[in-house]
């Protein structure tokens, strides 16, 4: 029977990076609950049944907890942007090292080393911002994204940002209402201003790009003249043609109507040209907290070769390689590649150590091992989808004493970290560090190490099936992989298969598990997947 509409009371002991609350009902259903915080006692209207979960609405604050703060911003529970703006700053912080803890033990089997999560700022710390601009009571406006809609709701000051991006805003919406403009409806397609892009340097410099769709914005040049005569620190002015029917917010094409092609920007004592399309982190002080936890995990000693994917403008592989070091970095973006060419001659880059490729990031080893050599040291900063597994074997089989792994996404880390456990590495620790204050985001650096082949055992089995015992000929170890990873998402390896079962008595081919010298340490089988692996022998009736 639904429990729509029922009235429960619930504790809520956790949060999502949505910023909801989640509790359980006496009969064990998860339940999510918006706008509550870990340690709220409340009364909450079911709004949604959806089986597998349930959805809430908070009626009443029973008990608030001790974390429960309120929220600076005025808009707080329209817009999408703070999901833990309720929560006290130290709390949050708490939760998101728990965040990424759980998950390596969660989704991977691992107790890792995980260090203090590192806070640098809380407040005013985004040096761009992407404004939707819509239209209310005839006129343009622009602001934030409600929670799970694309309804902009308008502010005057988001304590995210410096108050420089609002003041242009303001301007540019009022002279495109002078201008009749029509905002982007995304149902229809039709409309012209679709969003305002800002960016700012730590010098204060700021481009102002205004993304169209259309191929050109009717007094371009007019429009630029009035926002530089009355905001001096905008330094480029560009447009962006997107008219593509969709929601995606920068279209491939940038066209400078005044002032200069790129921005300069600084981090970690090095400098770096931006243009509209270019990455570059929003946070810059925690940026360099967290390229400065790279350097100390890639610890390049004197000609040690660093190869650096999903390498953007270069930032990271520039701000940690040394000068003897050679770097090579590939990036699909081609303009991103342009601009970190350009940063390494304005860094003072050696061209003949140092080569910057627009390629898929499973050809960046190749790319590398021609033009540069075996990479001694891999840096990865992919997005939150994390890594292919194809990538994965290639890195492995490039062998690099360490691999220096960045993500924005615990769970994807979680998951490729133990793969590449399973592919001859060892995770040596973690540091999450707080690039989004205030929101449900957190970026982990993480030091993967090859095992050291004197210490440790590496296995790589292949099964054949004349070799079987009498406990395989039920199932082979590729369908109790095959098997496991069905049920419960987890992959095992066929040394983990073979601890397992001779743990539960069955028979094991000769050559599985044996250590190939007498110093050799095997891994033991996590917990999690001995579960797993069980089951599945419990399946195919081998136990």
């Amino acid at each position: 029977m639904s429990e729509k509409n029922k009235i429960i009371q619930i504790r809520i002991t956790d949060i999502n990076p949505d910023g909801n609350g989640v509790g359980r009902t006496d009969l064990g259903r998860v339940v999510f609950v918006p706008l509550t915080v870990p340690g709220d006692f409340c009364k909450v209207r079911i709004i949604k049944d959806n089986n597998n979960v349930l959805i809430g609405r908070p009626e009443q604050i029973i008990e608030p907890s001790p974390d429960r703060i309120v929220p600076e911003c005025a808009v707080f529970n329209k817009c999408g942007g703070c999901s833990y703006g309720h929560i006290s700053y130290e709390k949050e912080k708490q939760l998101k090292e728990e965040t990424v803890r759980n998950a390596f033990k969660r989704i991977a089997g691992m107790e890792i080393k995980l260090n203090p999560l590192i806070s640098v700022n809380s407040a005013r710390y985004r040096n761009k911002v992407q404004y939707p601009v819509s239209t209310e009571n005839g006129s343009l406006v622009f602001g934030y994204y409600a929670r799970h809609s694309h309804r902009v709701v308008t502010h005057t000051s988001c304590l995210l940002q410096d108050d420089v991006f609002y003041n242009i805003a303001k301007d540019l919406v009022g002279i495109f209402n002078e201008m009749r403009f029509s905002s982007y409806d995304e149902e229809s397609g039709k409309g012209l201003i679709r969003h305002i892009y800002l960016r700012k340097t730590r010098a204060g410099d700021v481009a102002v790009c205004v993304i169209i769709n259309g191929d050109v914005l009717p007094g371009a040049e007019s429009v630029s003249k009035k926002i530089t005569e009355k905001h001096p620190q905008v330094k480029s002015f560009f447009v962006n043609v997107n008219k593509k029917h969709s929601n995606v917010i920068l279209g491939e094409k940038n066209i400078l109507i005044s002032g200069q092609p790129f921005l300069t920007d600084m981090l970690c004592g090095k400098s770096f040209t931006l243009s509209p399309s270019s990455f570059f982190q929003v946070n810059s002080e925690a940026a360099e907290v967290l390229y400065n936890k790279a350097g100390e995990y890639a610890a390049l000693a004197e000609g040690d070769i660093l190869l650096d994917l999903y390498c953007g403008t270069g930032t990271i592989g520039l701000c940690i390689a040394g000068d003897s070091n050679p770097l090579c970095g590939v990036e699909l973006v081609r303009d991103a590649v342009e601009n970190a060419k350009k940063n390494a001659v304005i860094n003072g880059r050696n061209p003949e150590n140092t080569l910057f490729v627009c390629a898929d990031a499973k050809d960046g080893i190749d790319e590398c091992k021609k033009h540069i050599g075996k990479p001694n040291v891999i840096v990865v900063d992919p997005p939150r989808k994390g890594l292919d597994s194809s990538l994965i074997d290639e890195i492995t089989k490039a062998a690099p004493e360490r691999v220096v792994y960045i993500s924005c996404n615990p769970a994807t880390l979680a998951r490729d970290a133990a793969i590449f456990c399973e592919r001859g590495y060892v995770t040596i620790e973690a540091t999450p560090v707080d690039l989004f204050p205030r929101t449900g985001h957190v970026e982990t650096v993480c030091l993967l190490s090859k095992l050291n082949t004197e210490h440790h055992i590496e296995v790589d089995l292949e099964l054949n099936e004349l070799d079987l015992t009498s406990s395989e000929s039920k199932a082979t170890y590729e369908e109790i992989k095959d098997y496991v990873l069905k049920t419960t998402g987890l992959k095992v390896s066929s040394l983990y298969i073979s601890q397992v079962k001779r743990k539960l008595g069955l028979e094991v081919g000769v050559c599985y598990n044996l250590p190939k010298s007498d110093n050799a340490r095997v891994p033991e089988c996590p917990a999690e997947k001995e579960t797993a692996i069980t089951a599945a022998l419990k399946h195919f009736e081998m136990i």
